[in-house]
């Protein structure tokens, strides 16, 4: 499958310099990704794996913000996955990025089994059935467990952590239980969570985990992030996080 640059627009991720490929009529990447990214700790020489990595925002933004050493970006969707490559390509970040047109339940044959220092997903949120799905297919597996559900996404997870390694997801907050259930299951223990809100005043609609492998009990419940405030204006927090302010 060849992409014609002419078909894509090239968009400022406002820090480092730092841009990325994207497809007005496909799949776009949202802020979720955005702050996944900022809630990741990246400790130096690290390799991560980017389960379901898209348009490849969050390894762009590990490799080419958080510095990290190395990041596998696994992506079923062949369109996406060479998408992301290009953007890859443009930001100089070749050398730190390599992506894999794969399921992300078969990543571990590819990477090797507890190769990686961390793994992180944005995975499709809706269960089958819940719903309406987008007539683009390729936007409906991005939102919807078509190719993937949620106990898949944590066992692939599973598979690739080193001992004592770290996994991070965001999801919607009401599936919660589930998670924790999924998490344990696998082996990983919930060690910081932090609810996002989409405004002031509303209750939070998403949830960031940060579990280890096989780590210890004791759960650290951070300040919810808010995204926008009750104008509907950014809040000083993502301003930071999409570098329109300094730190």
């Amino acid at each position: 499958m060849e992409i014609e640059i002419k078909d894509l627009r090239l968009d400022d991720l406002q820090i480092n310099g730092l841009k990325i490929y994207q497809h007005q009529d496909k799949y776009c990447f949202t802020s979720d990704a955005v702050i996944l990214a900022n809630f990741v700790r990246v400790k130096k020489g690290e390799t991560f794996a980017d389960l379901g990595s898209g348009s490849g925002i969050i390894s762009i933004l590990l490799a080419g913000k958080y510095n990290a050493s190395m990041v596998y970006a696994i992506e079923i969707q062949e369109y996406l996955a060479k998408m992301s490559e290009l953007s890859i390509n443009y930001n100089n970040l070749a050398h730190k990025i390599k992506v894999y047109n794969q399921p992300m339940q078969t990543a571990y044959k590819t990477l090797g089994k507890h190769t990686m220092d961390a793994v992180i997903c944005n995975p499709p949120y809706t269960r089958q059935g819940d719903g309406k799905k987008n007539q683009d297919l390729e936007i409906a597996i991005c939102r919807h467990e078509i190719m993937v559900n949620l106990e898949e996404v944590i066992k692939s997870a599973a598979d690739l952590v080193k001992y004592g390694g770290r996994f991070y997801l965001i999801h919607q907050a009401e599936r919660l239980s589930q998670i924790f259930y999924y998490l344990h299951k696998y082996r990983f223990e919930p060690k910081r969570l932090r609810f996002v809100q989409g405004k002031t005043g509303l209750k939070p609609t998403l949830v960031m985990i940060e579990a280890y492998s096989n780590g210890n009990i004791g759960l650290i419940v951070e300040n919810n992030l808010v995204l926008y405030d009750e104008k509907g204006q950014e809040t000083p927090e993502l301003k930071q996080i999409y570098g329109r302010i300094e730190q």
